[in-house]
């Protein structure tokens, strides 16, 4: 896999098949109480591709953070349902614009028994910074300008320039103990960290199996390695098609997992838990020479769709219209960067105004076919884009070949637009460096984007905290929207399905951190 494709990293990028809708049981964390909960069971849970990698300073892969969860920690961990900072690693902290600190809890140890200190944490934030490793991670959760030190059992991490966020930015980097900075290879289908899973063993194309430690004492809400209804045993099955992960977990085969589309129906007296995530956004193509380039093609494009219908069609009338690039709930900020931003749906006028340009209007739209929604939203917007004048190619595959098209394609000019490809995040400073700085191949703004206003107001934002960030934050993502840059469409609310087991917080992203797992008897 090639840096950018890695680099896909912070950014969550759900794909419709690897998210759930519906299902009428609700999920909780007190299914049974202790007394209801197993001892020492294997709790089976399915993600929908290869992870790859599993180093977590070389990868932001969604399913490789899925994997790291089991076996890393983070300094931080944001509340579910406020995304308030709770404590974790760290059970205290002090944040300005370019400085922040993270007091670690006493008695914190590796898998391997060794102690995690603040010096390791530190160690872990300068091999991601150091610019030798050619980490991902770099930027787009670690400022490039980060020098991180320790001392005593406190961590500081200071910037040249202030950096929004970055007190949750790197509070969320899954910890490497010292054992996997010597040796960063044997992280790839190994784990060297805090967690409370060790990897056993990992079979490529089918499945990762952990086993519980001992002497784990500080995960959240007081999980220990003894604490009732930890597993001993994780194995994580990749299960592509959502009909098998579906008939596996009404088998009991599997215990936990996102099913899509009409398999979910069938999964109804299952418990669930609730997962929104952003479920459809269209990427326009700017490179240079491609019809999208121009600001007059996309907001043509843009009001040649009805993005009510789309919704629709996407989140199979569940879900509702997503307000900014902002995804998923808890999020750091809340606003509307879309209403009033957009040209409104007109089809006539998209016509029209696709004549103007005078030259052939040719679009490749790269979307996710693995999905009945998917397939079907991308029909109905070539079959408006044709209306309205273009000519439509459709391209359709998987997530990973979705990225290979778009975000890691070896010829950036090769795709026009995409549809399935969806960047989200609960933190907005870390979109700029995929929609903006240097177009692909040389840098990750991989849709060429050059929003000169987007540039200067993101610039604007440095120093700049709370409910002001925020609101600056919605100032410059309102430019994106007006010149029709990327358009975010709908957010589903997702479910992530339980037979067997249960966790003690909501998913978010699909994601739940191996302290949470729950196996019931």
């Amino acid at each position: 896999m090639n840096q950018r494709a890695a680099a896909f990293a912070a950014l969550l990028i759900a794909l419709p098949a690897l998210a759930a809708c519906g299902g009428s049981g609700s999920g909780s964390g007190s299914d049974g109480g202790q007394a209801g909960f197993a001892t020492d069971g294997t709790f089976a849970f399915a993600i929908d591709s290869d992870p790859g990698d599993l180093n977590p300073l070389v990868t932001n892969l969604v399913n490789a953070q899925i994997v790291g969860m089991y076996s890393y920690d983070t300094l931080i961990f944001p509340d579910p349902e406020t995304a308030k900072p709770a404590p974790f690693l760290a059970e205290s902290w002090t944040e300005s614009p370019t400085k922040v600190t993270y007091t670690l809890r006493d008695g914190i140890t590796c898998a391997d028994g060794t102690p995690f200190t603040a010096q390791t944490a530190a160690d872990s934030l300068n091999w991601i910074v150091d610019p030798a490793n050619k980490s991902p991670r770099l930027e787009s959760v670690v400022p490039a300008d980060a020098k991180a030190s320790a001392k005593g059992n406190v961590l500081t991490v200071t910037t040249a320039k202030p950096r929004p966020f970055m007190l949750y930015d790197i509070g969320a980097q899954q910890m490497v103990c010292e054992r996997g900075l010597k040796d960063p290879k044997s992280l790839s289908a190994g784990s060297a960290g805090t967690g409370p899973f060790v990897i056993d063993r990992v079979v490529a194309g089918d499945s990762i199996t952990l086993t519980r430690r001992s002497g784990y004492t500080w995960g959240p809400k007081n999980s220990t390695s003894d604490t009732p209804g930890m597993p001993k045993i994780v194995t994580i099955k990749i299960v592509p098609s959502p009909s098998t992960r579906a008939n596996l977990l009404l088998s009991g085969e599997l215990n936990a997992a996102l099913v899509s589309g009409k398999d979910e129906e069938r999964l109804t007296d299952l418990k669930s838990m609730p997962s929104p995530a952003m479920s459809g956004m269209i990427i326009y193509n700017h490179y240079q020479g491609l019809p999208t380039a121009d600001v007059n093609v996309r907001r043509a494009l843009t009001q040649a769709i009805d993005l009510d219908t789309l919704t629709k069609i996407l989140t199979g009338g569940k879900g509702e219209r997503a307000t900014s690039l902002l995804s998923g709930s808890p999020s750091l900020c809340t606003y509307d960067a879309v209403e009033g931003n957009l040209p409104s749906s007109d089809p006539a006028a998209a016509g029209q105004a696709l004549r103007a340009v005078g030259t052939p209007i040719n679009i490749t739209l790269v979307y996710d076919n693995t999905t009945d929604t998917g397939s079907a939203a991308a029909e109905y917007v070539a079959k408006q884009w044709e209306t309205a004048g273009a000519a439509v190619k459709l391209d359709g595959g998987d997530e990973n070949y979705i990225i290979s098209r778009t975000f890691a394609a070896k010829d950036p000019s090769g795709w026009t637009a995409s549809l399935g490809l969806n960047l989200q995040s609960g933190t907005p400073a870390i979109f700029p460096q995929y929609l903006a700085g240097p177009a692909a191949p040389a840098g990750t703004n991989f849709a060429s984007i050059d929003n000169k206003d987007y540039n200067s107001r993101v610039a604007a934002t440095a120093g700049l905290a709370g409910d002001t960030a925020c609101k600056a934050w919605a100032e410059a993502e309102k430019t994106l929207m007006t010149s029709a840059d990327l358009i975010p469409v709908s957010i589903t609310p997702y479910k992530m399905f339980f037979n067997g087991a249960t966790a003690l917080y909501r998913p978010i992203g699909g994601q739940l951190p191996g302290s949470a797992i729950r196996m019931l008897k």
